[in-house]
């Protein structure tokens, strides 16, 4: 077994048995009755809340490669890549993603496509988050200020990220890389087309969001749509456990649980380790940590379930789609 995969296992296993363990604090009495609080309306409301972020980020995958895919395989796509996030680190499910794409397109355009994505992703998640804790400051007066300028200032970090990417794709960092394996012995025989297959990839990219300024709008908005999805379904989980929260509480909520989601995502391990976070997150907010644990566990179930019976439909027989921009 591969030392990578070997410490992934041992992280989910720590990180499933921690979950387990504080699971087992907060009561097993408790969980159980919380979540037969929230009912079947309330977790119809989450799954269709589910699908339609789904669907939208999968449009917007679909808009990047300039619908020369189907719709529908552009949003079992995304479902995919979305699983494998849900349990792996490292942005596995974007690698995913590509290859998939690879399979009806070839390599150029499913990583530059694949890149493209996640470019505006890393302007669109923080943009809606900022959005949202400037939301909770206003107008939740009683909060102490100190927390929430924390809270401002982590988000503040979270267009890192995207700033990075940007300099990474400005400079042509796909090309500059290959050249760079050359210097390592074991990578030094890696074909010369890729260095040309690597500068097509720096040119669309660069000239994506110059040539194609309706697609990228178009990006851009259907990304917020999805992330917005994320808000309301805390607002809806959490009034369905019978959370009385304001609308600036659960805000501050989403925009701090997102700015979590930025270290979680370098971790070796996901599952179990966002829910074990919302205990301590919520207890830096004020709020009850018990509803945190047990929100993240009703979402994290919601996701699963709604990536999972979309997931499958990848594996049918999709012709590429015939449009255009």
């Amino acid at each position: 077994m591969r030392r990578k995969t070997l410490v992934q296992l041992v992280c989910v296993t720590g990180s499933l048995a921690g979950l387990a363990w504080l699971l087992g604090r907060i009561g097993w009495a408790t969980v159980g009755g919380a979540l037969h609080r929230v009912g079947w309306p309330a977790m119809a409301i989450l799954m269709l809340l589910g699908w339609t972020e789904t669907v939208a980020d999968g449009a917007a995958l679909w808009v990047v490669m300039g619908q020369r895919l189907r719709l529908g395989f552009a949003i079992t796509v995304n479902a995919a890549g979305s699983m494998l996030n849900l349990i792996l680190p490292w942005e596995s499910g974007e690698v995913l993603k590509g290859m998939l794409l690879h399979e009806q397109f070839g390599t150029q355009p499913a990583v530059s496509g694949t890149i493209i994505w996640n470019y505006v992703f890393k302007i669109s998640r923080p943009a809606l988050s900022m959005a949202a804790a400037l939301g909770g400051w206003a107008l939740c007066g009683e909060m102490d200020r100190f927390h929430v300028g924390v809270i401002l200032a982590a988000n503040a970090l979270a267009f890192i990220p995207y700033l990075g990417l940007r300099l990474f794709i400005r400079y042509g960092a796909a090309a500059g890389f290959l050249r760079a394996l050359a210097f390592i012995p074991i990578l030094r025989r890696h074909p010369r087309h890729w260095v040309e297959v690597a500068r097509h990839i720096d040119r669309e990219v660069k000239l994506f969001w110059h040539e194609r300024p309706a697609a990228y709008l178009k990006v851009f908005f259907l990304q917020i749509v999805a992330r917005m999805t994320g808000w309301a379904s805390c607002f809806v989980a959490l009034r369905a456990l019978g959370a009385n929260y304001s609308f600036g509480q659960v805000l501050l909520v989403y925009a701090t649980l997102n700015v979590a989601d930025y270290v979680i995502a370098v971790l070796p391990a996901r599952v179990g380790v966002s829910e074990g976070t919302s205990f301590f997150l919520f207890k830096f907010l004020g709020l009850d940590p018990v509803l945190g644990v047990i929100m993240c566990l009703i979402l994290r179930v919601r996701t699963i379930a709604a990536n999972g019976a979309v997931t499958p439909f990848t594996f049918l027989d999709w012709k590429p789609g015939q449009g255009s921009d």
